[in-house]
């Protein structure tokens, strides 16, 4: 909250926050059942196809540093609504793309009008709340956050099947047209004029420096940001592992990964409720260990060779219920350890920094030659790893000094 301003913010509908984060990231993996045929309609490779998440991840990753700043000198109000309207413009353009080439400049655009959505969203959960209530609405953005990207291969595969991979990116930009309607109705500004902050480059760079030499803050969001990069590692091997290798048809590639987002909810929904008995960082290990243990197990199986779509529900499962717990905790707690004027680059750059791990980890999947799982489940071990790892050195253990 603003200690110069008695009047407490305005707090915008939870429904309309998590409506901005369900638009940012059913564009991450909608398409996701129309690669395969995308790399025949264009005649290119699977490879360069999939490149189409990382530029949306990458682009994503470097706009955050931009727009949390620009919050923060302008208001939260004028950002969402022009990056909606960029966001709404660019997924036509995907849609009308000719070329692989053109389609990945598309998406650039888009990842640009998509990131306002995240960084700006949680901004103003930190203008209008803080801790429990913090928790419990980072809670209910992280069950958007996982629930979206999981489910949008479920739509993505009946209009692939139905109409083709343009309806996909049309659906896009019918979803971010309401979504800015919505965003005109219903959102007030939240940082009241006396508590924005105008910056330099050079007065952007050191404040983001001083987040970077903040321990717990980047332990918190290194923690998160791994994390993240399991999720987008799993998303963008899926459609190959499992439409290629395993002959699962589109249209249904997105019921052998719903798995993910039913696991999240529980997590989610079991640190909701815990918020008021249980301390942040507890939660966050439990998470940790119980997504280790998840990915562990999805490679355990692949190496005895039993990676079948149906046995990597339960391990994809397990893995999610673990995220479920960390991820909200994490973002709350790297976002309640700033001060309320630098929120938005804060929340900028622990974007940035999850966003450019979902990019590296997709750049490997892309590159990786996948005969079965084990490739894929590799690369979500080592992420689930390094949060576990990330949060005990830089939190758990100065905490318990």
């Amino acid at each position: 909250m603003n200690p110069v301003d008695p009047t407490p913010p305005p707090r915008p509908p939870m429904t309309l926050l998590v409506a901005l984060m369900v638009t940012s990231q059913v564009a991450i993996t909608i398409f996701l059942p129309s690669l395969p045929s995308m790399a025949e309609d264009f005649g290119t490779s699977q490879t360069l196809v999939q490149m189409t998440v990382s530029a949306y991840l990458g682009a994503f990753a470097i706009a955050q540093l931009v727009v949390g700043p620009v919050s923060d000198a302008i208001g939260r109000r004028k950002p969402m609504l022009a990056g909606l309207i960029l966001f709404t413009l660019a997924s036509i353009a995907c849609a009308a793309a000719t070329s692989i080439e053109f389609l990945i400049a598309a998406r650039v655009l888009q990842a640009f009008g998509g990131c306002v959505c995240i960084v700006v969203a949680r901004a103003i959960v930190r203008d209008t709340s803080d801790g429990a209530t913090a928790t419990r609405a980072m809670a209910y953005l992280g069950m958007s956050l996982a629930l979206a990207p999981m489910v949008a291969p479920l739509i993505g595969g009946q209009l692939e099947t139905t109409f083709g991979w343009h309806a996909s990116f049309l659906f896009t930009a019918a979803l971010g047209a309401s979504t800015l309607l919505a965003t005109l109705v219903t959102l007030a500004e939240t940082l009241p004029v006396e508590a924005r902050r105008l910056t330099n480059v050079g007065a952007l760079a050191a404040t983001y420096w001083r987040l970077l030499r903040m321990r717990k803050f980047m332990g918190y969001s290194l923690s998160t940001a791994a994390m993240g990069a399991t999720f987008q590692a799993y998303l963008a091997g899926a459609p190959v592992a499992l439409i290629v290798v395993m002959d699962v048809s589109p249209e249904d590639l997105g019921y052998f990964i719903i798995s993910g987002p039913l696991g999240y909810i529980v997590g989610n929904f079991i640190s909701s409720r815990l918020a008021r008995t249980t301390d942040r960082d507890t939660m966050i290990w439990m998470g940790g260990m119980v997504a280790v243990l998840g990915t562990g197990t999805m490679v355990v199986l692949a190496l005895i060779g039993l990676d079948t779509p149906f046995s990597l529900i339960i391990p994809f499962f397990i893995c999610s219920v673990g995220s479920g717990f960390l991820v909200p905790n994490s973002l709350a707690g790297g976002l309640t350890s700033v001060e309320p004027a630098a929120a938005g680059s804060a929340a900028a750059l622990g974007g940035f920094l999850q966003m450019g791990a979902g990019f590296v980890s997709t750049l490997v999947v892309a590159v990786l030659i996948q005969t079965s799982f084990l490739q894929v489940g590799t690369v979500m071990l080592v992420c689930t790893s390094v949060s576990l790892l990330t949060f005990v050195v830089l939190v758990r253990s100065r905490s318990n000094a």
